[in-house]
């Protein structure tokens, strides 16, 4: 498969015009002329200027927790609040559908807004495993220090792999004195990935390996996010979306949202969707698009002179493939005819966003009409209109 005359974000070949040529699952040329010559490769040329980029990384997500919108009757001090808060309608809503089509939904969410990597905060069974998106479970999860009665043991074992916590979420004092706490008994803070640190201060973020910022969540629940700007200095900032029971289904408004707060440059937001994660997470064959590197792929369409402007301001109805793994997962009507040879269109299912119209090789009927089996009430329209 060659993508033709694309303008390249990220990487080696940052703000390049070139073609792509793709292997099986890996990028294997990314040539500023053209690779015509290459037997039996599919061209897919696109009827606009696009930019492409790797597929983005969401560094936080409940897979489970994205049938509903969000819970809030108020502005929240911190999550013991917010959890304690009178939902017990929306909580048996959500725990009567089977998990497993919880996290189909959810995989569902993140490969529409060109996600193709997620990780799941949460537990997860290999037999959801999807091509798709690649789900990653590798770091050690602790919900909290308030939620996970073995967050001492779990912070003293040694591991191989990264540790992620909710921490400091909240604006109180004793969000204030998350972080010294957990500092206390945490023997390998630099493997501990921190999640929210609304309250976290400079001083104990040097010691920790990482910062996932989930700015619209916490804008929605507690009115305030982390103080970004500062704590860059100290660790590396990687983003998340959190679940929609406590943010938008749609990630552009969170980037939107993330953008207009100044915290992060331009290409330092793109970077904590792409390459800042997949070095804090040893993801070494994704988040560029370079030579060898794995073909996780979108394209959309170009909107700005530069190409992270465009990558910031466009919507999901911008996105004009997906590839995955060298697989197309996703893709738009105007391409529909140059990729029919290389794809079997029976296992696509179509949709409309706004007024455009996709092609996903996802179960997205069956899933639906699956879930209002447990849900009767479940309203998805207003995120596509199944065709």
């Amino acid at each position: 498969m060659i993508l033709k005359n694309v303008h390249i974000c990220g990487g080696v070949h940052h703000e390049s015009i070139g073609d792509l040529l793709i292997v099986n699952d890996k990028v294997v040329k990314v040539d500023s002329s053209n690779c015509n010559s290459v037997d039996n490769a599919i061209s897919i040329k696109f009827p606009e200027d696009v930019i492409a980029y790797p597929g983005l990384i969401n560094s936080h997500d409940h897979l489970a927790l994205n049938t509903h919108s969000i819970f809030k009757k108020r502005v929240y001090n911190d999550y013991v609040e917010w959890a304690e808060d009178d939902f017990d309608n929306q909580k048996k809503e959500i725990t009567n559908i089977p998990f497993e089509l919880r996290c189909k939904w959810g995989i569902l969410k993140n490969i529409i807004h060109g996600f193709t990597t997620v990780l799941q905060h949460d537990k997860w069974s290999e037999n959801l495993n999807s091509k798709v998106i690649d789900v990653h479970v590798k770091p050690r999860i602790i919900h909290s220090l308030r939620f996970d009665n073995r967050w001492k043991l779990k912070v003293l074992l040694p591991s191989r792999n990264k540790k992620i916590i909710h921490l400091a979420e909240g604006t109180n004092e004793e969000m204030c004195e998350e972080s010294f706490e957990l500092l206390r008994y945490d023997m390998f803070p630099k493997k501990t990935v921190v999640v929210h640190g609304i309250s976290l201060k400079e001083k104990e973020a040097k010691r920790f390996g990482g910062l996932i910022w989930c700015p619209n969540s916490n804008i929605y629940l507690y009115g305030k996010t982390a103080k970004i700007k500062e704590l860059k200095k100290s660790l590396p900032i990687m983003f998340g979306t959190d679940s929609t029971v406590s943010s938008d289904w749609d990630l552009w408004k969170h980037i939107n949202q993330a953008k207009e707060s100044g915290a992060l440059s331009e290409v330092e937001l793109y970077n904590s969707l792409t390459e800042v994660p997949c070095k804090v997470f040893g993801l070494n064959e994704k988040g560029k698009i370079e030579d060898n590197k794995i073909a996780d792929i979108v394209v959309s369409r170009k909107k700005e002179n530069h190409v992270i402007s465009s990558f910031l301001g466009q919507n999901s109805d911008d996105i004009l493939l997906i590839i995955k793994s060298g697989e197309i997962v996703l893709l738009d009507e105007s391409v529909l005819e140059q990729v029919k040879s290389i794809i079997s269109i029976g296992y696509f299912e179509r949709i409309k966003i706004k007024q455009t119209t996709k092609f996903i090789k996802f179960p997205i009927e069956n899933l639906v009409n699956d879930i209002k089996k447990y849900y009767s009430s479940f309203k998805f329209e207003e995120y596509f209109i199944l065709h």
